[in-house]
């Protein structure tokens, strides 16, 4: 039973996520502490427990880090290989570790996509390395907590493709359907292995991103039927009626609200804290909107007409808030200025800032770095 106290817990505080890229930790931490010669779970364990001492040290009065930490290892123990391109991967597209890290699609021409066919995970190499990984911190941690990407339709469309995505979209529809009816029944088919192997999932994440670049009626045309058909299948397979949290990108969202009414099961939504949040409740009434804070704003604009901005996102109900990718020529300093104004502002709209940031990046729990990768992890 829910008691009060919890109701007003919810209604008055503001979750506000916040991810800075491994450069601005490069540049901010690790250069003076030294690069590791590899990346292992003893790097990631003591990693994990010297940033969240650095980020008390920084940011300890808004909450965030530990002066006395413990070791998460339901967060040392995420499993996420490919990151955002594990679905093209298990479709066989070939993703180099770039010098700079991070993976590099290496997108299919024409003839390649026209002969795609789905590929179920469980018989893929892709799911004899996720097995194998689960396998190696069940070991040492007692427990593997997956992040396993696997994006959307048009996400998934855009890496394998590459921007010929968008023209196929319009000049030649045949293909584009092909690849997108591929695409998402190797979506459904992945959803159901994570699922068998990790524990049950209670809804369905759609990452939107490369929808933001095409309009909202050739969305609803040619890419919702397969959101939709992902959404319902995946659900299916777990005995659940559907439900998704979509993520829009830091654009504003407002455009797409009646091509997101047809979302089943649609419970929360993320786009760029500018965008008309009132509008977007008046489409889709009970569906939280998350806004996101474009970090390039903290470089270009002054802060107080950012501020500003965020401030009319919390007039209008924004659920909660999320600083991702945060510059490294942003400062420890004015980063931490930054978020102090954002909590003393919400506290003046009757909301309490609850921050959260964690201490590694994705690309330093999959070590996509070329010095660190093992090539016999990768199955192509």
């Amino acid at each position: 039973m829910t008691k009060v106290t919890d109701v007003i817990q919810e209604r008055t505080s503001l979750p506000i996520s916040i991810y800075c890229v491994w450069q601005w930790w490069d540049r901010h931490y690790q250069a003076a502490q030294g690069h590791p010669d590899e990346i292992d779970f003893d790097w990631l364990d003591a990693t994990f427990l010297g940033r969240q001492r650095q980020l008390h040290a920084w940011f300890g009065d808004l909450g965030i880090g530990q002066a006395n930490p413990t070791l998460d290892t339901g967060f040392v123990a995420t499993l996420l290989p490919y990151h955002t391109m594990i679905v093209p991967v298990i479709l066989g597209m070939k993703i180099p570790v770039q010098d700079v890290g991070g993976y590099q699609n290496i997108p299919l021409d024409e003839d390649q996509m026209a002969k795609l066919a789905p590929v179920d995970l469980a018989q893929s190499p892709v799911g004899e390395l996720l097995l194998a990984e689960q396998a190696k911190r069940l070991r040492r941690y007692g427990c593997a907590t997956q992040m396993i990407d696997l994006a959307s339709p048009a996400n998934n469309a855009f890496s394998l493709r590459g921007m010929e995505f968008y023209l196929d979209l319009l000049a030649d529809p045949p293909l584009a359907r092909h690849y997108l009816e591929v695409i998402t029944e190797t979506m459904v088919l992945a959803y159901r292995f994570v699922a068998t192997h990790f524990g049950r999932l209670e809804s369905v994440p759609l990452a939107n991103c490369n929808v933001t670049m095409i309009s909202p009626d050739v969305y609803m045309e040619m890419v919702r039927p397969h959101d939709i058909r992902f959404i319902e299948n995946a659900a299916m397979s777990q005995g659940l009626q559907p439900r998704c949290d979509l993520h829009h990108c830091s654009v504003p969202t407002e455009p797409f609200v009646e091509a997101y009414r047809a979302i089943p099961g649609l419970r929360s939504l993320q786009g760029s804290v500018l965008s008309d949040i009132r509008k977007i409740h008046a489409g889709l009434p009970g569906v939280d909107f998350s806004g996101m804070i474009n970090p390039v704003d903290l470089i270009t604009r002054p802060q107080a007409e950012v501020l500003s901005g965020i401030d009319r996102a919390l007039e209008a109900g924004v659920h909660d808030l999320a600083l991702w990718d945060v510059d490294p020529s942003i400062t420890p300093g004015q980063l931490g200025e930054f978020l102090r104004g954002l909590s003393h502002m919400a506290l003046r709209r009757g909301r309490e800032a609850r921050f959260s940031c964690i201490p590694i990046t994705w690309e330093e729990l999959d070590w996509e770095f070329p010095r660190y990768h093992n090539s016999g992890r990768t199955p192509h």
